[in-house]
């Protein structure tokens, strides 16, 4: 019997009250049950590396995009991963023992329900205009996918408005007149850190607005590397970490790559990552197969534990980190907060550093952050906006 077998069988000593919480003695105890399993000497099945590189988390064309409306980008992506680091017998939990312990907790996840919802808060980071002080904004964004036919589809959102990101931009800021609103060349120079924004940026937050999803919506069970899946499809998803791997490259496998900017098997390899990390943010998969998502991601090299950390939304998780290489030489840095003890992916976050007009160099942060993931018999709360 392997590690990951015996992990199975002795780790489901969660609390029952984990549920919704990010640090507790029960998530504790279960990654130092982990921490003990992988110290023993045992013989372990490897699964086959899935190419050169730890590849990064978002679609190729959208993984440092800034995630505001109407914006574009046309960069292209390759990833490097970092170096590995050994780990003591008084380490913290390493990289793939919180995955793992991820996978056992995400397995207690209810299986059903008359609507799978998501909810996120998008925050991004980009210069002004003029390059002289650093701008965050923010979204709300919630998914609602009815599985019962009698039910609407439904998508609520809100601009929650755009503000200096520190202290020191917000002097810069208000030395530049405190403007409420930005307006950004189409040709600014962005060192592929941001997508222009294609309108105005404003400081004041939007409305709550609910959009009723009708046409491809109308069946859907969301999509899995940008192919639409439905219901049946979703449910016939393998759910042993082997199958789903075969399951997953078998689909990879009918695409053309050929013409990417990345090697064919390291565009399959990041094609594999993106996959596992959709089935676990937002796919309405199984419980079981979110496991085996989480299992493959442990088997793959180059994510590094950081430890615990607050995710953007201020609540505490484990953080796993990598570099991804956004263009030659220029690198962001990757940092995924997930929570052991409920099996959620907290956030990911990305960092680049950028300099500004007058030579300060300032962090750009790309971050999504999960409110919610998952099945519920609740209502969506609509507001009284409707497109």
């Amino acid at each position: 019997m392997n590690n990951d077998q015996i992990f199975k069988d002795r780790a489901r000593v969660l609390d029952e009250d984990l549920a919704g919480r990010a640090s507790t003695a029960g998530a504790d105890a279960l990654l130092a049950e982990i921490v003990s399993l992988e110290r023993v000497p045992a013989r372990r099945r490897l699964l086959p590396s899935p190419g050169r590189a730890l590849l990064g988390l978002a679609a190729a064309t959208a993984a440092v995009a800034v995630v505001a409306p109407a914006m574009s980008s046309d960069s292209t992506i390759s990833v490097a991963p970092q170096p590995s680091t050994s780990v003591s017998a008084t380490a913290e939990p390493t990289a793939r023992q919180i995955l793992l312990a991820a996978a056992v907790a995400v397995e207690k996840a209810p299986a059903s329900g008359d609507y799978w919802r998501t909810a996120t808060v998008d925050r991004w980071m980009l210069t002004d205009p003029t390059r002289s002080y650093v701008l965050e904004g923010s979204r709300s964004l919630e998914t609602w996918l009815a599985k019962r036919p009698d039910l609407e589809y439904w998508r609520i959102w809100q601009d929650l408005g755009v503000k200096p990101a520190t202290p020191q931009d917000e002097a810069a800021w208000r030395a530049a007149g405190a403007p409420t609103s930005w307006r950004y060349p189409k040709n600014m120079k962005t060192e592929n850190l941001f997508s222009v924004p294609s309108r105005p940026l404003e400081a004041a937050a939007g409305e709550r607005t609910a959009e009723r999803l009708y046409g491809k919506w109308k069946g859907s069970a969301g999509d899995l590397a940008g192919e639409d899946m439905t219901w049946k499809e979703v449910r016939a998803i393998p759910s042993e970490p082997d199958k789903l791997r075969s399951y997953l490259e078998e689909r990879i496998g009918r695409l053309e790559l050929a013409g990417s900017e990345m090697g064919v098997e390291e565009a399959r390899a990041y094609i594999l990552l993106r996959d596992c990390v959709g089935i676990i943010s937002g796919l309405p998969a199984s419980p079981e197969v979110r496991a085996s998502a989480y299992r493959i991601l442990a088997s793959l090299p180059g994510i590094r534990a950081e430890g615990e950390m607050p995710d953007p939304l201020g609540r505490r998780g484990q953080t796993l980190s990598y570099q991804e290489e956004i263009e030659p030489g220029l690198f962001t840095r990757v940092q995924l907060v997930v929570d052991p003890g409920t099996g959620l992916l907290l956030a990911e976050v990305r960092t680049n550093t950028t300099k500004l007009a007058n030579g300060r160099q300032a962090e750009l942060r790309l971050s999504t952050s999960f409110q919610a993931i998952g099945w519920t018999n609740q209502r969506p709360e609509l507001p009284m906006r409707r497109n």
